[in-house]
Formats: C-alpha cells, structure tokens, sequence
C-alpha cells in the first residue's frame, strides 16, 4: 500500500480519493507561499527550521518537535527559518477515515475539532511521544510483502491515538503568538469578512497605518492581507456547501459581490467548482 508521496498535494489527493490517508516528508526550504486548505485534515510535525504557522486567526510560533493538527475548514501557511533546514512531516488524513476507525470511547477526530478556550491547534509532544511518532512514520515508509495495508492502517491509526491522547492533556490556547495590531487585524476580518474590507478599514480599525499593516502580516503571517481575506471566505464558503447552503447565497454571506469571480476563487482553493462541492458534501 503506497502512502508516502514525494509531494503534500499527491498525498491530499490520495487520501480524498481514497478516504484513507497519505503523508510526506519534506526538506524544502520555502514552502508553498499560499493560504490554503484542503479537504483532509493535517498533522504537521516540524523537524527542525519552522518559523511561524498561521492557522486562521492565530499565529503560532513553530519550534523543533512541534506537532500542529488542522482541520479541512482551517485556512494555514507554514514559514520557516531561513538559517536552518526545514524538515516536516505532513500527514494528510480524511475525516471519513477518523470517524470509520473510532470506537464510542475514543474518538480520533478530536483532536481536529474540539477548538474550546483551552484547546489550540498546535501539541505539545513529549521526547517519548516524540520518538514514538517518529518511529510510526518510518515504519509507514516501509514495504511489507504480507498484510502491508492492514499493518499501515493500524500504524495509522496508532500515530492518531498517540495525538490525540497528546492533545486531551496538553494543548493550550496560549501557545500562539502575540502582537496587539496582527491580532486586533485578524478579528476584525474573521468578524466583517463577509462584507466589502480594503487596507484602510482594515488598518483604521487596527489602530495602525496601511503600510504598518502590511509589514505585519509579512512578519507575522507570511502572506497579505488580501490572502489572508480570501482564505477567511473560502473556508467559511466550505462549511457553508457542507451544510447545504446554495452557491448563490455561500456567495452572497463570504462576501463575494460577483457570482462568477465567486467560482473562480473558489475552483483555484478547492480544486472543484463550489457546485461539485455542494453536491459532494
């Protein structure tokens, strides 16, 4: 059973054909620039050489031995260190195989959803844990001749326990970092979002110029500002035609004025027409 892949785009598409889950490592140094979202969930475990990862409206400091969980709504970007080499492992898992693999007392999905006051996206490994996990993603890289998919299967669902255990008993939300205007910025866009939002509203309503605003969501987030804009509608656009929401009004409530602009954007993030999507989910 092939589950490693060169590339985090090979493995997305792997586990959303399959419903199973697929994963890669990577020492490229400048990952891909773009917010995205895919519809996996992912776990990410930076190696060595991250710098900051935005994930939706926080953005958190990534240091060796880092574990992040995102869920298949959660618009992220990664940055790194330029002085060290970035190596990750990310793991591409979709929610039918979470909810298909848990029991009625554990629940692999948790540690993707449960978003409460003291529960974030990023989780805190222990050295054993860590060693642990390391020794699950070798052994996935491995070839075996007998039983090769059940064995990944269960390696998999292993690495899943072994996070969310991780998670019930560690995760903080003060883990991300902290700065004033980038956060007084990124609320108001999650809040207005759906309405028109230019540089200037934004910055006035930060307490910062235009030209400060953009220099902080370089430092801070590693994108733009309208990046940043996009990625908040496309996300709330996917739970929207996941609910049963209508691409006219999924458009009308992300704050897309022009319908057809609406299904471009959208086809570029998602990789199918918000129409196929509705009538996926």
């Amino acid at each position: 059973m092939k589950c490693k892949f060169k590339t985090c785009t090979e493995a997305v598409l792997y586990a959303d054909k399959t419903k199973t889950f697929g994963f890669n490592y990577s020492d490229i140094q400048s990952p891909d620039q773009n917010i995205h979202i895919h519809n996996s969930c992912e776990v990410l475990y930076c190696i060595e050489g991250g710098k900051n990862f935005l994930i939706n409206d926080k953005v958190y400091d990534a240091e060796d031995g880092d574990l992040f969980v995102i869920n298949q709504f959660e618009a992220h970007k990664i940055t790194s260190d330029s002085s060290k080499k970035f190596r990750r492992y990310i793991m591409q898992v979709h929610p039918e195989f979470l909810y298909s693999n848990s029991s009625d007392k554990t629940d692999l999905s948790q540690c993707f959803y449960k978003r409460g006051k003291y529960n974030s996206n990023k989780v805190r490994l222990t050295d054993s844990q860590r060693a642990k996990f390391m020794e699950c993603m070798n052994r996935l890289c491995k070839e075996n001749e007998f039983g090769d998919d059940i064995l990944k299967k269960v390696i998999a669902i292993e690495v899943l326990i072994l996070i969310n255990s991780a998670f019930s008993s560690n995760a903080s939300s003060e883990s991300y970092e902290s700065n004033d205007s980038i956060k007084a910025a990124i609320a108001y866009i999650n809040k207005n979002f759906s309405q028109h939002l230019s540089l200037e509203i934004i910055a006035r309503n930060s307490y910062v110029s235009v030209n400060q605003l953009c220099r902080l969501f370089n430092r801070y987030c590693g994108t733009t500002v309208a990046r940043y804009i996009t990625s908040c509608r496309i996300a709330e656009a996917k739970k929207l035609l996941s609910s049963g929401k209508s691409v006219t009004d999924t458009a009308i409530l992300c704050g897309f004025e022009d319908y057809a602009n609406f299904i471009r954007v959208f086809k570029k993030h998602v990789g199918i027409t918000p129409g196929k999507y509705n009538a996926k989910g």
